[in-house]
């Protein structure tokens, strides 16, 4: 994986504390992170999470008005079921319940202040990297559904049009089956390769990929 890659990541950070904010954000880029945005009132990071599109959220648990559990549900309620955004919670709150529960609701990975810096950038590296992999992979399979979807209209055009031969008596009996039963092996494979796809894949998720927007509200 090219490091410049996962370096140019968009990170989220969420915590009330100024000082902790300013902290991160001077860790992020003596490690040579440049692409983050912070917020300290957890009531704006749905909104900020859906302008910025992060490729991570660094949380915090302990705020006032809404604490970073709530914050967890909001963002793993909104996020598409297909895409693989990661939360690190970075909280005080070094307890086993604490960590347990914000795993249990959809956080990645978790850390306990004071952070060792060493070891939150190699965590935050490796979530980076995974989210990279996986956002290549999920265009690679968005790829994949718009070739089959376009292999399944040329399919059905072919056939279409050699009903239409068939019809004006241009083709021998042999030849119309021996050409039908081409179309049928090649609609038969094409279908197989619509069964390995997830049922919600469509060209408009390919193209939102595409063009940066991955994210979809929960219905």
């Amino acid at each position: 994986m090219d490091r410049e890659t996962v370096l140019s990541s968009r990170i989220l950070i969420v915590d009330d504390q100024d000082a902790n904010v300013l902290l991160m954000e001077r860790v992020l880029q003596q490690a040579g992170y440049k692409n983050y945005l912070s917020v300290t009132d957890s009531r704006k990071v749905l909104d900020q999470f859906r302008v910025f599109q992060p490729d991570l959220v660094l949380l915090d648990l302990m705020m006032p008005k809404l604490d970073g559990y709530a914050v967890i549900k909001q963002l793993r309620g909104w996020m598409a079921d297909d895409i693989y955004i990661p939360i690190l919670v970075i909280t005080a709150d070094a307890s086993r319940t604490a960590k347990q529960k914000a795993l249990s609701l959809g956080a990645k990975d978790f850390l306990t202040k004071p952070i060792d810096t060493a070891e939150a950038m190699l965590r935050i590296y490796n979530l980076l990297e995974t989210r990279s992999l996986y956002r290549q992979l999920h265009f690679c399979k968005q790829l994949l559904v718009e070739n089959v979807l376009e292999s399944q209209i040329c399919a059905r055009a072919a056939s279409d049009e050699l009903d239409r031969i068939a019809g004006a008596g241009r083709i021998s009996v042999d030849v119309l089956l021996e050409l039908r039963t081409a179309l049928d092996r090649s609609a038969a494979a094409i279908g197989k390769l619509v069964r390995m796809t997830d049922p919600g894949d469509s060209p408009v998720r390919a193209s939102d990929e595409q063009n940066g927007v991955e994210f979809a509200p929960a219905m």
